[in-house]
């Protein structure tokens, strides 16, 4: 017979995927303008695109609101549960109903504020760890999905050294197969969705519009 607590762990970790798909930047932009951010802007259902697109003070609301969803997500669950592999998932877990909400039929945002909260929530430096990775690479490179991609490896990296456990690797290389998907432009031919320089400038990257 099963142990309770194996069921009782996947329950987590699917409560944390059903709360990470709750649409908050979207619900917002409905209430405030009744826009639908899918059809606006690079129609991402994300706080980026509420802010540039509805409203910066309730974008940014969003922003928080999808933060607190990786945040809560892994804190919570390793408060329950004690194991840290479980709320490692459990955060993923959240990063993948952002990305993949069954409440949009699978369509979702892209997960950075998501996926900075759960960072936030496992050592708070992880997040500078994060940012020195993503701004080298775009300044570098010009390229959102090279940026993400080095910013999630810098975070991992820092957290394996940090914590010494490569189980935190893992988790980096389940992130990235989570995230960069929603960055591909299926239009465009794959060599050039992962092209270097593929933005003039480095402001281009922070416009929401489709690449």
């Amino acid at each position: 017979m099963m142990n309770p607590e194996f069921f009782r762990n996947i329950g987590l970790i699917i409560i944390c995927y059903l709360a990470g798909a709750i649409p908050f930047c979207n619900i917002i932009a409905k209430i405030h303008s009744n826009k639908d951010l899918r059809k606006i802007g690079d129609r991402n259902p994300g706080g980026w695109n509420l802010v540039f697109n509805v409203s910066k003070y309730w974008g940014v609301l969003g922003i928080i609101l999808d933060l607190s969803k990786g945040y809560l997500s892994y804190f919570l669950v390793l408060r329950i549960t004690g194991i840290e592999l479980i709320a490692l998932l459990a955060g993923c877990a959240a990063v993948v109903g952002h990305d993949y909400s069954p409440y949009l039929k699978f369509t979702g945002g892209k997960g950075i504020a998501t996926t900075l909260g759960f960072f936030l929530a496992v050592h708070p430096l992880t997040i500078i760890a994060f940012g020195i990775g993503i701004v080298s690479a775009l300044f570098s490179v010009r390229n959102m999905i090279w940026g993400v991609i080095s910013g999630i490896i810098a975070a991992s990296i820092f957290l394996w050294l940090f914590k010494d456990s490569p189980v935190y690797l893992i988790m980096g290389l389940i992130l990235i197969l989570i995230i960069i998907p929603k960055y591909i432009n299926r239009s465009l031919a794959l060599s050039r969705n992962f092209k270097f320089r593929k933005e003039k400038t480095v402001k281009d990257l922070f416009a929401p519009r489709i690449r």
